[in-house]
């Protein structure tokens, strides 16, 4: 009984080893074809991705594109870097294969002795071997897109992916544009002349300082303003300035003491000596660097891009901005006179992000006034991150935007306003520039 079963027990025992044999084998081809299906979207990742990513650095980096590669060279050196050894490896895998399609048994010789290696280790080696260099492959085309996405994602949203930044400021960034007015322009001065600017990135406050920012800044601190140590403060009262006895930041525009409703409107009857005083103090205390914008940079922020007397066109009215109404631009209807400042945040913002940069409260700028300097900057053709004229000039300071008391003329984003470095009024308050 047994002798006679053995033939054809023997017989289904091959034919099982023979299927198992050609399962495995077919497995053992299967598996490369598969890997090289994944070598090839690697493959194809590492020719596309570059292209989409200089693509948006092209249409998402803001108007200095330029600027923005040349200040994220290492993150694209990093990423292009990634991508090409992505695409060696990826490549090498594909062009390997030949040698894991190849039945024949091979051997390998160790010295004097000789090795005999199977068709199917040679496959598992072989397999082993591509999927090591697909994971590299892997890995490397990842962290290309990593350093990509850092790079464009933060050239197209600063404001979401600047971790330097504080709160409240936004990046503008930095391009050449023309500064001052054409000779066309419905009141201009004549110490607007027209010149070439560049000027580099920079953080600008949405706002200018509250009354609770500075009511901060004095507890802190401990400092006296202008005002408190003279003793007094200009008033305006519709005609001219007035200078009214005990007077300081704490009071309003008429000189009475600013209620709680009015803690997030603009300080005012601060002299540019105190703004100075407020950088300094936030810089150290944040240890961070603080200042105040210069001319160039307050003009080009104000802009926004555009070219006509306002960032919001040819013309401004009350629902844009708050200055007397009763004084409208270039023949347009009179709008509100409200007689007060207005919360720091009313009003759109400008194109970039930036509020009250017409009326409202002048704002100091660092930069010591010459009426002759910008015909000087036009004589030198092209200047860059001008700081204004030297200490010999003068001392008055740049005043820039118009206030709540005066004219729309006044608060053109070319309008140049001065006083010295001490004067302090109802009128007159600040917004920060933070350098990282």
């Amino acid at each position: 009984m047994m002798d006679d079963s053995t033939p054809q027990q023997t017989a289904t025992q091959t034919n099982r080893d023979e299927e198992l044999d050609k399962a495995f084998v077919a497995d053992l081809i299967e598996q490369p074809k598969q890997l090289d299906k994944l070598a090839r979207v690697l493959l194809l990742l590492s020719f596309v991705l570059p292209l989409f990513y200089a693509l948006g650095l092209k249409y998402f980096s803001g108007a200095d594109g330029a600027d923005s590669m040349a200040r994220g060279s290492w993150l694209i050196v990093l990423a292009f870097s990634s991508w090409f050894v992505s695409l060696l490896l990826s490549l090498f895998a594909l062009l390997s294969g030949k040698t894991w399609r190849d039945p024949a048994a091979k051997s390998s010789t160790t010295g004097n002795k000789s090795k005999p290696v199977t068709v199917e280790a040679l496959y598992l080696a072989s397999a082993r071997s591509k999927r090591r260099r697909l994971l590299a492959s892997s890995l490397f085309c990842f962290t290309g897109i990593c350093f990509a996405g850092l790079t464009v994602f933060s050239a197209a949203f600063p404001g979401l992916t600047s971790m330097q930044s504080p709160s409240n400021f936004v990046l503008i960034r930095g391009s050449e544009f023309t500064m001052g007015s054409p000779e066309t322009e419905v009141g201009r001065s004549t110490d607007e002349t027209q010149h070439q600017v560049k000027v580099n990135d920079f953080y600008m406050s949405k706002y200018e300082v509250t009354v609770a920012e500075f009511r901060r800044f004095i507890a802190e601190s401990g400092y006296r303003t202008d005002a408190e140590k003279a003793g007094d403060s200009y008033v305006w009262n519709g005609s001219e300035g007035v200078l009214t006895k005990g007077v300081n930041w704490r009071h309003g525009v008429f000189g009475k003491v600013r209620p709680k409703s009015e803690e997030n409107h603009p300080v005012v009857h601060v002299s540019w000596n105190d703004a100075v005083e407020y950088c300094r103090w936030l810089s150290e205390k944040t240890d961070k660097w603080y200042r105040l914008p210069t001319e160039a940079e307050w003009e080009y922020a104000c802009r926004s891009g555009s070219r006509t007397a306002f960032n919001t066109g040819g013309n401004i009215t009350t629902a844009q901005a708050n200055y007397d109404g009763n004084r409208p631009y270039n023949k347009n209807r009179k709008g509100q006179y409200r007689a007060r400042t207005v919360a720091v945040e009313s009003f759109e913002p400008n194109a970039w992000g930036l509020y009250n940069m017409h009326g409202n409260v002048w704002e100091w700028c660092d930069d010591v006034y010459s009426d002759k300097y910008y015909d000087e900057c036009k004589a030198k053709g092209l200047v860059e991150n001008p700081g204004g004229p030297a200490p010999e000039a003068g001392s008055r300071r740049v005043l820039r935007g118009g206030s709540w008391y005066f004219p729309a003329e006044i608060c053109r984003s070319a309008y140049r306003g001065n006083d010295p470095p001490g004067d302090r009024s109802n009128g007159i308050g600040f917004r920060l520039v933070f350098v990282p």
